[in-house]
């Protein structure tokens, strides 16, 4: 009874093993049978099949590791993970009220990838022709001659008809969209100067920093693009990219974030540099000059309000789809559309450099702010080998005796000769205390302006005459720098800088164009005014020659400047040049006279004869400043 029934056996089984041995005996098959031996031949034969498989496998191997290596590392890696560089997203610019000045332009090329062409290209031909709006023999030749373009089919698509190729993109076999991110400059050269612009990494920059650029990269190349590099260009990040032995996409994945370059804010006055510019090219036509440079600065902070060069260029043909043929003539032009002449050209200065001698001639102490000196129009010095023929130096007109404020408004060549280089009983401060205060000044040196290629100027004495001419110095050359002329130029961002620190208190200020600095983690950097020098100026000298340069514009040479809405102050000068008959003329103005808030410098190449185009320019800037821009302010 405790028995499994699993256990026992069933009558079914007995009777079905029975059964079977009758159906092996009908079928001739036996225990017996299935136990004879296999033939040796057919063991042999098998033998044979493994050994040659097992040579067939040894075969290929060797092939695909020693034979075909290259060929299947190369597979190999396409079929593996690879790190490809994004593209850098540099930073903004601004100007002091947000006004936006550079963009970042996404640009569609259309590229070819030959080796996915087919070889009849009729239906691709005709679909891209619809797609494009493009005649079809024209798109055929383009397509025939593909290689003459770089690979690029057409370049800077609409982003409409890109969308579309993308969409269609697997029906359009060897056709592919190529995107890139571009520099666009809306205001083009009202700011190109001093915005620059990029162009294509050299080798020497991607051996310098190979981590940070590609060839496919674009840099700075001129003005705060160049001078900012690092901070408009942060990092690229990278992406992950999988595919197979094809070539074919299979995933993409960001692997190191996309840090975009930081935004600059400027302390430029977009509105300023518009009307500067407007403004200058009237009055050029007018004089039949076609080169000028202008630069409005703050005197209490060093930012740089405006900065206007002319000629000029648009800085957006230096893009990858800009007008090649207008780039080819600005790079032929002989005038210098390229040279920024704010801070990269040296000048001299004429009558603009008086208020720097005076006020170093009442700091030394050689002269009284109340003495006068007598002008007939000209000085005479004595000539120790012919006494009757005297060197004369002229004076543009007699202004019989003037004291020092007069002789600034009124511009006496003959007080300042005096007072340079002596005459008659009057000290002269001579050559080397003249150089010692414009170097105190900023003359001679560079002012640290965030911008590249600054020159320095020069301020000659008597070795460097000695040196460059061969000729020892004599007082005609210091009577020649007491009012600008001979071995001495400047820059009219040096004279901006300088004129500056006559209104701020003696502060000699590191001029600069970014305000601040937006870094891409919401911090903001803020560029604090940086003072260079100061003290060397005391302020009751200072304070005469302010009140010289406020007479200029009352009874001097700048009366245009005493019709504006507030008081001012301003110098001007006209140099000499070798162009016959042609000067350089300037004026350096400060406005309002009690508290200024803008110091501007202008500048206009060979003028003929003796004009007031710097003046002229000066004024419409500074009325519009005061009066037109400030009621337009109200208004709004």
């Amino acid at each position: 009874m405790n028995k499994k029934i699993h256990d026992s056996v069933n009558p079914e089984e007995v009777f079905l093993d029975d059964i079977s041995r009758k159906k092996e005996e009908d079928l001739g098959i036996s225990e017996r049978k299935l136990k004879t031996p296999l033939p040796k031949w057919i063991l042999k034969l098998f033998g044979a099949l493994i050994f040659l498989i097992f040579i067939t496998f040894l075969g290929q191997s060797f092939r695909m590791q020693v034979v075909n290596n290259e060929n299947y590392r190369v597979l190999a890696q396409r079929n593996r993970a690879i790190i490809e560089p994004a593209e850098v997203l540099r930073g903004i610019m601004y100007d002091r009220n947000k006004e936006q000045l550079v963009y970042n332009k996404n640009t569609f090329d259309l590229i070819v990838d030959p080796g996915k062409l087919p070889e009849e290209k009729s239906v691709l031909i005709e679909d891209l022709s619809e797609i494009l709006e493009i005649d079809r023999e024209k798109l055929e030749r383009k397509l025939n001659n593909f290689e003459e373009n770089g690979g690029v089919l057409v370049s800077d698509m609409e982003h409409e008809k890109a969308i579309m190729i993308m969409i269609r993109e697997e029906e359009l076999p060897g056709i592919e969209i190529d995107r890139s991110i571009e520099r666009e400059y809306p205001s083009g050269s009202y700011f190109s100067h001093l915005i620059g612009y990029t162009g294509k990494v050299t080798p020497e920059e991607i051996s310098r920093n190979p981590e940070r650029y590609t060839i496919h990269d674009y840099t700075g190349k001129a003005g705060l693009e160049r001078y900012y590099e690092e901070e408009l260009s942060r990092e690229r990040g990278a992406y992950k990219i999988e595919t197979d032995a094809s070539g074919e996409l299979i995933s993409r994945e960001e692997i190191s974030p996309i840090t975009p370059g930081d935004n600059l804010k400027l302390w430029i006055d977009y509105d300023l540099q518009l009307k500067i510019k407007e403004v200058t090219e009237r009055v050029l036509e007018d004089v039949g000059s076609s080169k000028a440079s202008v630069v409005a600065m703050d005197p209490d902070t060093g930012g740089i309000l405006a900065m206007v060069n002319f000629p000029s260029y648009d800085n957006n043909v230096f893009s990858r789809t800009g007008d090649k043929e207008l780039l080819n003539k600005f790079l032929t032009d002989s005038e210098g559309v390229f040279l920024n002449r704010a801070i990269e050209s040296g000048y001299p200065t004429g009558s603009t450099i008086k208020p720097l001698l005076a006020a170093a001639a009442l700091e030394e102490g050689i002269i009284s702010p109340d003495k006068q000196i007598h002008s007939p129009g000209y000085l005479d010095i004595p000539n120790p080998w012919n006494p009757t023929n005297p060197t004369r130096m002229l004076d543009y007109q007699a202004h019989g005796w003037t004291d020092m404020r007069e002789a600034i408004a009124v511009s006496s060549n003959v007080y300042f000769y005096t007072i340079g280089g002596g005459y008659e009983g009057q000290e002269g401060l001579g050559v080397r205390r003249m150089k010692k205060y414009l170097e105190l000044f900023g003359w001679g040196s560079k002012t640290g302006i965030d911008l590249p290629n600054e020159t320095a100027g020069r301020i000659a004495d008597p070795d460097w005459k000695i040196e460059n001419v061969g000729l020892n110095w004599t007082l005609g050359d210091s009577y020649n720098m007491s009012i600008g002329q001979g071995y001495l130029s400047t820059t009219p961002i040096q004279v901006a800088v300088s004129y500056s620190s006559l209104v701020n208190g003696g502060r000699i200020l590191r001029p600069s164009l970014v305000k601040e600095i937006h870094q891409n983690g919401g911090e903001t950097k803020i560029i604090d005014p940086e003072v260079i020098r100061e003290d060397f100026i005391s302020s009751e000298n200072l304070n005469v020659i302010k009140e010289g340069m406020r007479m200029t514009t009352t009874i001097g040479t700048a009366r245009r400047l005493g019709q504006l809405p507030v008081e001012s102050g301003a110098k001007t000068g006209t140099a000499q040049i070798p162009m016959e008959g042609h000067y350089h003329n300037w004026i350096g103005a400060f406005a309002p006279y009690d508290d200024p808030e803008i110091v501007l410098v202008v500048l206009v190449e060979e003028v003929e004869g003796i004009t007031a185009s710097a003046g002229l320019i000066a004024g419409d800037v500074l009325q519009w400043y005061f009066e037109d821009n400030n009621q337009q302010e109200e208004n709004e």
